[in-house]
């Protein structure tokens, strides 16, 4: 497996904590972050984290950012089209999109076509944690030759959930229905054990917190080295 762990900071609130932690982090190597954003409606949580964004894109030019964006389609503040337009603006290298945030297919293909008419290798598709295959989703990664596939390995809005084993299922759907295999992130309920299980070459990136989170931020290093032999 030749995989890349991002730290999620999804549960970490901005500050020294946070600093610390994620500085540690990339000076160690690991130079992709992702990113959370919530909205309260498609979540019951809201996630604005551009103080976040702008002390990660400070550490360094190599520094990477992933968006998981879970907001409505809409006229608010926080809207999926809001979002999406500033983290293109702040060159985020991918953004994850969840086909809930749209009415249907129709209007998420619409969206697409607007907002990443000149980033189609950006834009990507959250596939939610479910226990069968989502014949429509994997159709429309096909037919819209997507590149980036979020599998949520929990259900969306909260960290510290247990691992769904149904996601290495989703995951797999994508495999065989698509002719060319999409990049995989695995994002959500990560164990060690977790990773030692998951067959090797599947997944590109696993995103997670709890994994790694500790009180005393060398701990969280060390974890984090762990994982990166893993993978």
């Amino acid at each position: 497996m030749s995989g890349v762990f991002l730290p999620s900071m999804i549960e970490v609130e901005f500050g020294n904590y946070y600093k610390k932690c994620a500085e540690l982090l990339f000076n160690e190597g690991f130079k992709s972050f992702h990113v959370d954003f919530g909205d309260n409606k498609l979540i019951g949580r809201e996630l604005e984290c551009w103080d976040k964004v702008y002390f990660l894109r400070n550490l360094g030019p190599e520094m990477r950012l992933t968006a998981h964006i879970m907001c409505m389609s809409g006229e608010h503040t926080l809207s999926v089209e809001k979002i999406t337009d500033r983290c293109l603006k702040e060159g985020f290298e991918t953004i994850y999109i969840h086909p809930r945030s749209f009415q249907n297919l129709n209007d998420l293909l619409r969206f697409k076509e607007r907002s990443f008419k000149n980033a189609h290798n950006i834009f990507g598709i959250v596939s939610e944690l479910q226990d069968k295959k989502n014949e429509k989703l994997v159709d429309f990664v096909e037919d819209n030759s997507i590149k980036n596939i979020l599998q949520m390995g929990v259900p969306i809005g909260r960290g510290g959930q247990e691992f769904g084993w149904s996601a290495v299922d989703r995951i797999e759907d994508f495999t065989l229905g698509c002719s060319a295999r999409p990049n995989v992130e695995l994002d959500g309920g990560l164990t060690f054990d977790v990773i030692r299980n998951i067959r090797k070459g599947i997944i590109d990136k696993f995103a997670g917190w709890s994994i790694v989170k500790d009180t005393d931020p060398s701990i969280i290093l060390s974890r984090a080295r762990e994982i990166k032999e893993l993978i």
